[in-house]
């Protein structure tokens, strides 16, 4: 059964929304998935949203894939809508369907899921372009990015997800309309110095000739910004959705700029495996990530076009902090690209921001991506392509 989380750390979780900062919580587990149906290929409809049939190409590649022996695997999840994939495949049986019994290990933020994949307490979990993860990866722990969990809007409707707001006031007085407007200021970021939130303001900034070093950075969770912000006590800081456009309704804030104006490449969350997920049983890897995005698509779909989309609605009711299904019609959504792909030439251009700025030493990423899985999911499901 999965562990119930108490009122306060739902509230933290919805503070969280991201999962970008260094906060601890002792983990909840959840229950083993939903009762499994035959192995099959790729379904058609909301279950496998390319148009068309599977590629003559791939027709081996599928025949390949085993679904025996079922392995066991631990996957490090957060309850936020950017990890509906993961809750998707565990309810609709796609998981199962390949012969994979996956247990969601339930955190407070990324950080706290590196120490148990690089041991292998974990086999599936994902990072963020922040300090801690860079610097874990740099470590060459046992560890692999494989795929994009959350990275910027493609769309219009998966842009805006994450912005940096000012108070309603300061923008109205012509006081802070701008990047050359903060110099000199607090920003009140979500995990503060160092997460990936700041990577996003500190490229702006310094896209717009501004040193990043002349404004100061410190920790605010999103709800709290929000709070202050109509109290009167912060000038600016980050906001994410629902809570972008409630304070846009209500007159607390107004947009400074998206998360895509500041960083239209950010690679904000990707997937990593255990390095020794290969020794679990056969093509684990690949299993698991034909799962993943057959389930990212569905979201895709759901949120983009509105195919499926009460059901799918449904799911991240059940699963995260955000109870209303009918914000979930309203906000703007995180992204997740239908095929997986990792904006490595961003994430290291990210680490270097970080190493200029004194918060993180030299890095080499270049060993630590691992496509194969990707790939090879891309291939047995096909492309993705927009429904019609």
């Amino acid at each position: 059964m999965r562990q119930r989380l108490s009122r306060p750390r739902l509230l933290a979780m919805l503070g969280s929304l991201l999962a970008l900062g260094g906060l601890a919580c002792a983990p909840a587990t959840s229950a083993v998935p939903s009762a499994a149906s035959a192995p099959a290929p790729p379904a058609t409809g909301s279950s496998a949203p390319t148009s068309g049939a599977q590629p003559a190409s791939t027709a081996a590649a599928a025949r390949d894939l085993p679904t025996t022996p079922v392995v066991d695997l631990k996957v490090g999840v957060l309850p936020i809508a950017a990890f509906g994939p993961f809750y998707i495949a565990q309810e609709r049986g796609y998981f199962r369907e390949l012969g994979l019994n996956v247990e969601l290990v339930s955190g407070m933020t990324v950080n706290e899921h590196i120490a148990p994949l690089a041991q292998g307490q974990l086999h599936v979990a994902a990072c963020a372009s922040n300090v801690p993860c860079f610097n874990a990866l740099n470590r060459q722990t046992d560890t692999q990015i494989v795929a994009s969990l959350q990275s910027a809007g493609q769309t219009e409707k998966s842009t805006g997800n994450v912005a940096l707001v000012v108070r309603k006031d300061l923008w109205d007085d012509g006081t802070i309309r701008g990047p050359q407007d903060l110099v000199g200021r607090t920003l009140y970021l979500q995990a503060g110095e160092g997460s990936a939130v700041h990577v996003e303001v500190a490229t702006w900034l310094k896209r717009n000739g501004i040193d990043p070093r002349s404004v100061q950075v410190t920790n605010m969770f999103f709800p709290d910004v929000y709070a202050a912000m109509q109290n009167r006590g912060i000038e600016v800081g980050t906001s994410s959705e629902p809570l972008i456009s409630m304070g846009l309704a209500r007159g607390v804030h107004e947009l400074l700029a998206t998360m895509e104006e500041m960083h239209p490449t950010t690679q904000v969350l990707y997937l990593m495996y255990w390095s020794g997920i290969e020794r679990l049983g056969p093509r684990v890897g690949e299993r698991f990530m034909v799962a993943y995005l057959r389930a990212a698509r569905d979201y895709i779909n759901a949120f983009e076009y509105g195919i499926d989309q009460e059901p799918i609605i449904d799911i991240l009711v059940r699963e995260t902090p955000l109870k209303d299904p009918v914000l979930y019609r309203q906000i703007r959504y995180a992204w997740i690209d239908p095929d997986g792909r990792v904006n490595r030439q961003s994430m290291e251009a990210d680490a270097e921001l970080m190493r200029e700025l004194g918060l993180l030493g030299p890095v080499d990423l270049s060993g630590m991506f691992v496509d194969k899985y990707r790939e090879f999911a891309v291939q047995y499901l096909g492309p993705y392509r927009p429904p019609r």
